[in-house]
C-alpha cells in the first residue's frame, strides 16, 4: 500500500537551507523529478524562473549545488538540471521505501516537499527531516496529501473543447445554467455529437479517478 504525504518547511530566511542562495536567485524554483544519481546525490530537473539580476550560470556559484545541462531557455526560465550534495537532496534518494513526487516547490518562505511510499518509510523520512531540520525551521506534515493525479485521462481536442465548453457555460453547476442543445449551438454541432463527447470524456475522468484511488489507497 502506497501513501503519500506533503511536508512544508518555513523559515525566516531562505539562505538558512542548504543551497537555500539559490532560491534567492529565483522567482520561483520547482522540482520536477531525479534524473539519476551521481556519486551518492541526486541530479533533479528543475524548472526555475530566475530573478532579473541572475543568469543560468549563477547556479554553479551556490554551494553544494552543481550544474549540469541547460535543456530549454525561454528569457528568464530554465529547465536544467543540477547535482545536489546538500543533506535535504541526499536524504530524498537515502530509502527505498520513500520518494520525492511533485510538486516540490522552493520558495523565499517555504519548501513544499512531496513524497510517497510505504507508511512506514514515509514515517522514518518524516522522522528525519525532523531530526536534521532540528528547532530553526517549523515543520508542517500534510498526511492527507493526496499527491497529483498518477492516471491522468487523455481525450482528443476536440473532446476537451467541448468539455471545457460545458464547462464554463455552467453545464456541470448544480443547478446547471446550460443545456447540450446550448453547447451545441455555440460550437456549431449537433446535439448528438455533444452527448457523445460529454459522455465518453466523463467515462474517462471516471475511471482516472477509480485508477487513482485504487493507487493511493
Amino acid at each position: 500500500m502506497l501513501s503519500q504525504m506533503q511536508f512544508i518547511v518555513q523559515y525566516e530566511d531562505a539562505v538558512e537551507l542548504p543551497a537555500g542562495e539559490l532560491v534567492n536567485m529565483c522567482k520561483k524554483l520547482t522540482f520536477i523529478r531525479v534524473t539519476q544519481i551521481l556519486d551518492g546525490s541526486p541530479v533533479l530537473l528543475f524548472d526555475a524562473i530566475l530573478l532579473d539580476q541572475f543568469s543560468i550560470d549563477d547556479i554553479d556559484s551556490v554551494p553544494s549545488v552543481e550544474l549540469l545541462d541547460v535543456l530549454n531557455s525561454d528569457g528568464n526560465q530554465f529547465l536544467f538540471t543540477a547535482r545536489m550534495s546538500g543533506p535535504i537532496a541526499r536524504l530524498i534518494i537515502s530509502q527505498d521505501d520513500a520518494w520525492p513526487i511533485a510538486p516540490i516547490i522552493i520558495e523565499k518562505k517555504q519548501l513544499v516537499l512531496s513524497m510517497q511510499g510505504t507508511p512506514a518509510g514515509l514515517s522514518a523520512f518524516r522522522n528525519q527531516v525532523k531530526s536534521l531540520l532540528g528547532s530553526r525551521f517549523k515543520l508542517t506534515v500534510n498526511k492527507s496529501y493526496q499527491g497529483e493525479w498518477l492516471t491522468a485521462p487523455s481525450m482528443s481536442p476536440r473532446r476537451k473543447e467541448v468539455l471545457e465548453t460545458a464547462i464554463h457555460m455552467g453545464y456541470y453547476n448544480h443547478p446547471r445554467e446550460c443545456k447540450q442543445q446550448d453547447i451545441a449551438v455555440q460550437l456549431s454541432r449537433k446535439q448528438g455529437t455533444i452527448a457523445e463527447h460529454l459522455l465518453l470524456a466523463e467515462g474517462n475522468i471516471l475511471k482516472a479517478w477509480f485508477e487513482q484511488s485504487r493507487i493511493s489507497d
